[in-house]
This record gives C-alpha cells, structure tokens and sequence, in this order.
C-alpha cells in the first residue's frame, strides 16, 4: 500500500484511484447517515508530494495526511535506544546548579545527570545543557536535555517511558509528578518510589495520546502499586494533568498531592516546596494527601470546581453517538451505566458495534468489548463491514478487496480492544480488572459487555438474584465513575409472549432478565426492535437520567442498508414516547 492510500485508509476514504489531482467521493463521516448517500460530497486533492487534504461539503469534516515522511498512526513503531556517553560530565557548575535548588550531590549522582551540548530546533543553536537519562530495566531507554532557558528536547523516537521508571514497585506507594527535578526533589525528602511523563502537562485538552503512552509501557506495574500519589504543578495544565492520570489509574486508589499556599502565593511545585519550605514540609505535603476525593463523605467546596465547569461548558459534555436523529432521543457522558436490550437477532450489538465505529472516526474514542456470542473472529468482521461499508462476504453486493479488509483491521486495532477469556466463563469483577488495564494502557472510555448472561453468575447462597445483579451494577457503576468510561451493558429479555398479530413485542426495560434493577439503577436505557414486515428497526430510549442534555425518551426509525451493512437513521424520525409516531 502506498503512503497516500496508506493515509486515506487510515482516514475511511476511498477513491477508484490515487492520482495527482482532485477527486470526488463520499464522505464516511455522514454519507451513511443521509438519504442521499452516495452523493459524492467528500472533495480531496492528492498533491505532487503525496500529501492529501479533503473537505466535506455537507457535514463539513476536512483534514489532511500523507506528505513527505508520512506515516499512518497504525504503524508498528520501532524504538531507537541512546548510546550510553562515556565519563559523562559533571562539573562543580552542575553540581551548584543543583545546590541551588536544594538537591544534593549525592541525589545528582544517584540520578546519573550530566553536562553536555546539544543543538535545540527552538534556538536553531547548539547549546550547553543538563541531560537526564531515562533508564529502565538496565537499559537507557531515552535521555531529555533542558537549558538553563528551559528549552528542552529528547533523543529521537524514543521508547515512552517514565522517569525513573524502575522505582515502581509492587505493594507500594508510587508519587506521579510533572518534571525530573521535581522527582529529584521528593528523593531527596526520602521518597524513593516516583516518576514522572517525559512531556511534562497538556497546555490545552488535547486529541493526540502520545503524552500518555508511558502508561501503556509500564500498565502491568502500576496496577499492581498500592497507591497513586498525583504531585503534579499546581496550575491549570497540572490539574488536566491530573484529571487525566486518575482516570487512566482509577481514582478509588489516587490521591492529590497539593503543595502548601502562603498568603496568596501558591507554591507551584515540589521543587519549589522543597527550596522555600524545606524537606519537612515536602514530607508532610505528601503524607497529607487528599483521596479523590474522601470516599463517602463531602462537602459542596468539594464539588465547586465541577460545579464551575459545568456552569461554563467545561465539564463532562454528551456526546453524539454519531448518529444525529438518535442523538434527540439519546446522548452519553462518560461515567455512565447504560442498559441494551432487544429481542436477539433485532440488531441491538450491530447498533452497538456502529456507534463504536462512528464515536473512534468522530473523536478517537476507544473501546474495549466482550463479546463471547459473536465470536472474535466474527465480531471483527461485522466491524470491518462497518468500517469500510462493504459487505465481508460474497452476496448481492461486491464484497470488500483483500486491501481493504487489511486497512480495516490496521485501523481498528488501535482503537477496538477485545475482552474474553478462552477457558472458563468471567466474572464481573474478571472482566472489569481487564477493563482497567484496557483504560491504563490504551485509553480506553467506552467498555461493553455483550450480553450479561455470559458473565458468570456463581453468586452465595443467601444471595438471590436480583441482589447479585444489583452488586453488578453497583460494581458497574463505580468503574465507569472511577475511570471516566461509558460502561454498556446488553442484556436479554425474558422470554416474551407474541402479539395476536404474531409480531414480538416491544421489550421494556423491566422485561430484562434477573432484576428490575436494570430499569431502576441505570443511567440509560435503549431499546432495539425490528419490524419484520416494514424493515424498520426502532431504537427506542425509555431511560434517560440527565435530561435534557442527554435527550429525551422517545424513539427514532433505522433503515439497515445491505448493500454498506451499516444502519441509517431516517431524518425528522424521532417521536417522543407516547405519541402516535412513537414505538
């Protein structure tokens, strides 16, 4: 596959050839979704070099990729490791350097920093710096080089690690804070386990993961750490900072490592801490760590920062399941516990499986799913057929080429995670383990178990159902709020008598096998129902716990179209449930 095709695939797009010069195709962001859709209304120009840039002229989704050195995100990354410097450098101006901001020499040799010159593309020069290796498991993995001008650089495609990534340890404590001094500095308070990203906080909410990757390299230590202290700056960056690494760890075992305030100066880091208050205050910052937050017992001045951020849009916001029409009956906001339902075979886990598709091209979102009746093989088909909007078999329709059933897999395995296990049923709490080290490791923020009667239910004998299934819930619950992830649940109805017409009945969402509880305790609840007769599938939301921003009860009318073996949803089809168009 060439560079170009490579980056339009990445992308969903598909064009009958990759010459130089414009074209015009459909749009994957919202031709599916249209009455009209194989109007061509994606424009892309292929550039001389390679690079390709696209508008849509109906849902306006643009954007560009390719070029000269280009490399699709898919790509299987190789790692460059730093050759060790011989007698590294260590002056008495080092040292000093260091002195002056309470650390010692003993801490500098302990951490193997040293002196040395290095040329920095912000100053286009090549300039003295300090270097600060980043070992892991006896091998430099990577080394980061600051000036006294706090420009910074690392070596070229390194492996994402922590600094000081070998202090992680089973069983213990582990502080995560923003820069290396500030790791130096807690060391020399005596704290030996603490890390810290190379790449510092986030100035503004970003897209990209690659601030976070060290969490994917180094997953399997940190669920086995007893606590996360977050130390980082005490400013807004190090508060998203923050934000973010208790939702990737879990927040039910984080806690805030704040730095002392005086008058009206904040202190801003460990560092500072450490040079303006001394090693006892340092120690005592730490040992007085906020959980996040006290479990079980608040104030409102807990919640004020929350409060703030919805008030000004900064907070939690719906999200589209990218189909427009379903969205006035039913959006999500991570954290949430939401009931499926529907008959089988009325297309309830394809309507799932779509809005995964759809949420990964609209915001990259991520999902891990368990889905043991489908089968991974076939759970992976069923996606790439959505992906692509081509059917994987032989049938009416041209099935989809060899090249893009690959293209589809390249793209889906960076942003769906399968859950499963081979030799025995899972537990919920088996499940939810996996789940969390999806969420460290990849990002995850969506998690779907399909179907619930899959999951072990071996429960104490004193213990009757409807009990076991509101734990379940209850452990549910927790995990979505703790990690900040959507957790979708598909669940069977009881066996339902048919209609005198002969048609199934609508299911409720107090039709679902074991409890009422999955009406009562979910956020949401959805309803997927095929009308046979008319080839109209209804998804019908009875539960919505946020309304209105996460829309209104009511139903909206689907067409399955064979031919791209994706849904549609019919515009101006949403009815408000109870009236005379509703389901």
């Amino acid at each position: 596959m060439t560079d170009t095709s490579a980056a339009l695939a990445e992308h969903g797009i598909r064009l009958r050839d990759h010459k130089t010069g414009n074209h015009k195709t459909t749009c994957p962001n919202c031709s599916s979704t249209r009455r009209k859709k194989t109007d061509q209304c994606l424009s892309v120009t292929i550039e001389d070099d390679g690079r390709v840039v696209w508008n849509c002229h109906h849902c306006g989704w643009s954007g560009g990729a390719g070029g000269e050195g280009y490399r699709p995100i898919r790509e299987r990354r190789t790692y460059r490791k730093p050759e060790r410097v011989e007698n590294p450098q260590r002056p008495e101006t080092l040292y000093g350097w260091f002195t002056k901001r309470g650390i010692t020499q003993a801490v500098v040799d302990q951490f193997g920093i040293y002196k040395t010159r290095k040329w920095f593309p912000q100053t286009n020069v090549e300039e003295d710096c300090l270097a600060f290796p980043y070992e892991w498991q006896g091998e430099l993995r990577n080394v980061k080089y600051r000036t006294v001008a706090k420009q910074f650089r690392q070596e070229k495609e390194p492996e994402p690690v922590f600094f000081n990534a070998d202090s992680i340890a089973e069983g213990e404590d582990l502080i995560i804070c923003e820069g290396e001094v500030d790791v130096m500095s807690f060391a020399v308070a005596g704290f030996q386990h603490v890390v810290s990203l190379p790449n510092g906080a986030p100035s503004k909410e970003e897209a990209s993961d690659k601030r976070y990757e060290p969490f994917g390299t180094h997953w399997e230590e940190l669920v086995k750490v007893r606590r996360i202290l977050i130390a980082s700056d005490m400013d807004e960056p190090g508060e998203m900072l923050a934000q973010e690494i208790a939702r990737r760890v879990g927040r039910d075992r984080c806690f805030r490592v704040r730095m002392p305030a005086g008058g009206d100066v904040q202190c801003k880091d460990a560092n500072e801490c450490l040079v303006d208050h001394g090693i006892e205050v340092l120690r005592e910052c730490v040992a007085q760590a906020e959980p996040w937050p006290i479990d079980g017992l608040h104030d409102v001045e807990d919640f004020a920062v929350d409060v703030m951020d919805l008030y000004h849009g900064r907070g939690p916001r719906p999200l589209s399941t990218g189909f427009y029409e379903l969205d006035k009956a039913f959006k999500y906001i991570p954290g949430q516990f939401i009931a499926v339902t529907g008959i089988p075979n009325h297309g309830k886990s394809r309507v799932i499986d779509q809005i995964a598709v759809q949420t990964a091209r609209l915001r990259n979102e991520k999902w891990a799913m368990f889905s043991p009746e489908t089968g991974e093989a076939n759970h992976v088909a069923d996606l790439c057929e959505i992906w692509a909007g081509q059917p994987f078999y032989d049938g009416p329709n041209q099935r989809m080429t060899e090249s893009d059933l690959s293209s589809a897999m390249l793209w889906l395995n960076e942003r769906i995670f399968l859950l499963g296990a081979v030799e025995h049923t899972p537990s919920i709490d088996w499940l939810l383990e996996r789940a969390r080290a999806a969420v460290i490791r990849y990002g995850v923020t969506n998690i779907v178990i399909d179907p619930y009667n899959e999951v072990e239910a071996s429960r104490p004998e004193k213990l009757t159902e409807t009990e076991f299934v509101s734990q379940l819930i209850s452990k549910c619950k927790r995990f979505a709020k703790h990690h900040g992830c959507a957790v979708w649940m598909v669940i069977h109805p009881t066996k339902m008598k048919t209609t005198e017409d002969g048609k199934d009945p609508v299911p409720g969402l107090y039709d679902l096998a074991g409890s009422a509880h999955w009406r009562n305790k979910a956020d949401a609840g959805l309803v997927v129902y095929r009308d046979y007769e008319n080839e109209t599938t209804f998804v019908i939301s009875k539960k919505i716990r946020r309304q209105p921003i996460c829309g209104r009860p009511g139903s909206v009318k689907f067409e399955f179209i064979g031919a791209d073996r994706r849904f549609r949803d019919y515009p101006d089809s949403y009815a408000t449930l109870g009236s005379k168009d509703g389901a």
